[in-house]
């Protein structure tokens, strides 16, 4: 089968639905079809959100047997055989503030048009599945559609492993507002002395980078803080999970599963995440795999304390993350097969 994946695009931006699509691609060729991947361009503001609607629904699709759509507004494509694998949609149309727009005149237009053309491409797909559980029901909230979880496998296959821990936590991750690396550096003015955090991943801009170091110096904590600016290979990723006493994973609202608590449950870790993470809760069960705490800086710091003064418990955490993580089964085998069929 010639089949194309399409996924949007933001110049110099490559997180995990970047890694996923590059991923789906290879196993395809694997599993014995010819796969290409289109990237959409998709800008910021509402007019070239509108702009990015045209272009998906002007595209004419030729000598493809089947398109696999993955985000907004890849999944607009027009094609007789549309399988969407919704990693999620353009959010903003959607979601309250501060993750939604505000209504306005100027957005207002854009957020219908958005949705209608949502509305058309998921009522004209062969069959749409989600990612998580969290999209899923997103996507039956906002749109009264069903479809079924069909959890995203690991992007890579590393050879995990785990050491006995040192004296400090790791956050791993691209640098954003979104991924809230500030709230674990709050935490840190907060909690007792004797290990650090690691904070550790490529910024998404100058302007996050910034307002992380401002709350670094405005606590005091460049003693007790290490942060790692830039791109970490799979090597040092892997090192740094293994040598750690557990993992800080703090965004709103994930998607999924996230990577970075899959990646700490592999490598026998357990994760910190908070209440209102969404997806991180599949791998993370409080007192089990990993603490949950809410996102207030005073109440991650207990969190941070409790795997930090028990590394009997934190390591029977870990145990259980990687048991968790291990009977999830997640299989590229079973997702090829399933977006194929």
């Amino acid at each position: 089968m010639k089949i194309l994946v399409a996924n949007n695009a933001a110049p110099f931006v490559r997180g995990g639905a970047e890694l996923l699509a590059d991923r789906l691609v290879l196993e395809l060729r694997r599993a014995g079809h010819e796969a290409e991947l289109l990237r959409l361009p998709l800008g910021d503001d509402p007019e070239q959100i509108r702009d990015g609607i045209t272009a998906a629904a002007l595209l004419d699709v030729v000598n493809v047997d089947r398109v696999i759509g993955l985000k907004f507004p890849a999944y607009l494509i027009p094609h007789h055989d549309v399988v969407i694998w919704l990693v999620h949609q353009f959010r903003q149309a959607y979601d309250p503030p501060p993750v939604g727009w505000q209504s306005d005149p100027r957005t207002d237009p854009v957020v219908a048009a958005v949705r209608a053309s949502d509305a058309r491409a998921f009522e004209q797909a062969n069959r749409i599945y989600a990612i998580s559980p969290m999209i899923a029901e997103r996507l039956r909230t906002a749109n009264g559609i069903e479809a079924e979880v069909l959890l995203t496998p690991p992007h890579a296959d590393a050879p995990y492993r785990c050491a006995e821990s040192e004296d400090f936590l790791v956050a791993l991750g691209r640098i954003s507002a979104g991924k809230r690396q500030h709230l674990a550096v709050a935490a840190m003015a907060h909690a007792a002395p004797g290990y650090r955090l690691v904070v550790a991943g490529a910024p998404d801009d100058d302007a996050a980078l910034d307002a992380l170091q401002r709350e670094i110096d405005a606590h005091g904590l460049a003693d007790r803080v290490e942060l790692v600016p830039r791109f970490i290979s799979d090597q040092e990723k892997l090192d740094l999970l293994a040598r750690s006493i557990g993992s800080v994973y703090l965004p709103v609202d994930e998607d999924s599963y996230g990577y970075v608590c899959y990646e700490a449950a592999m490598s026998s870790k357990p994760s910190i995440t908070a209440t209102d993470s969404g997806g991180t809760l599949t791998l993370v069960d409080h007192g089990r795999t990993g603490l949950v705490a809410d996102p207030r800086p005073e109440e991650l710091a207990q969190a941070f304390d409790r795997l930090a003064s028990d590394r009997a418990a934190a390591r029977t955490m870990g145990e259980g993350a990687r048991a968790l993580a291990l009977d999830l089964n997640l299989s590229w085998q079973h997702v090829i097969e399933e977006l194929t069929r």
